[in-house]
């Protein structure tokens, strides 16, 4: 049995980060992302892990200081997620640490929130972020075929 898994971030907006005199603000924004977690075995208890790197940019003038949370959406305060193939599903969650120990979400109900804070040097810069999947093992009702999911990053300053 074969099950292809991958699950799409896309962010739906940025906010802008005014500077206090209003004569300039900084801008930032997260690229879409898709983490791929590959083929799934149902009939193994163990859980399936991947990670991908989010990258936010930020843009603005030298000096200027910029600082923000990027969260994601969750459901119904729930830590974990579904991918779906029509009716079929298969639970994962996201965290912000190698051990899966900081669900990733919006900062309620135990989740955790990517959190920076820099002065730009130039008048843009990047930051790289790991987030660590996993989809739960031991789901042995899934069946053949390709999961999805999309969710939406919130960047907010």
């Amino acid at each position: 049995m074969r099950i292809a898994v991958y699950l799409r971030l896309g962010c739906m907006g940025s906010a802008l980060l005014l500077a206090p005199t209003l004569a300039a603000a900084a801008s930032c924004n997260i690229a879409n992302s898709e983490i791929y977690f590959g083929a799934y075995d149902p009939l193994n208890s163990q859980p399936r892990d991947t990670n991908a790197t989010l990258q936010a940019t930020c843009t603005g003038s030298a000096g200027e200081n910029v600082s923000y949370t990027v969260g994601v959406t969750e459901v119904a305060g729930n830590t974990n997620f579904s991918l779906s193939n029509g009716t079929a599903s298969l639970q994962y969650g996201l965290y912000l640490d190698a051990g899966r120990s900081q669900a990733w979400g919006n900062g309620l109900n135990g989740t955790t929130l990517i959190q920076d804070s820099f002065t730009l040097v130039s008048g843009s810069a990047n930051r790289n972020y790991t987030v660590y999947g996993r989809i739960f093992g031991g789901q042995y009702t899934a069946t053949p075929g390709t999961y999805v999911d999309q969710l939406v990053i919130t960047v907010s300053y």
